[in-house]
C-alpha cells in the first residue's frame, strides 16, 4: 500500500496544488494542502477499488461466485 497521504509535505503535492491553486481565496485554512491530501486518498481509494472489481470479475467469469 502506498504511503499515508497525510505524512507526505506540501512539496509532495505541488503538481495538485497547481491545479487547484487560487491565491485570492480567504479561508482560513491552507486549502491547498487539505485538498491535495483528500485527492491523494481518493486517488488511492479508486485505485484499490479498480483492483478488487478486476479480482471480482475474474472471480465471476471462472464460475467463482454465484451471480444471480
Amino acid at each position: 500500500m502506498k504511503a499515508d497521504p497525510i505524512s507526505k509535505t506540501k512539496d509532495d503535492y505541488a503538481d495538485i496544488i497547481g491545479h487547484i491553486s487560487l491565491p485570492e481565496s480567504p479561508v482560513g485554512i491552507d486549502a491547498q494542502f487539505t485538498h491535495a491530501i483528500i485527492i491523494a486518498y481518493l486517488q488511492q481509494i479508486s485505485g484499490r477499488l479498480a483492483d478488487i472489481e478486476s479480482q471480482l470479475k475474474a472471480i465471476q467469469s471462472s464460475g467463482g461466485v454465484d451471480q444471480g
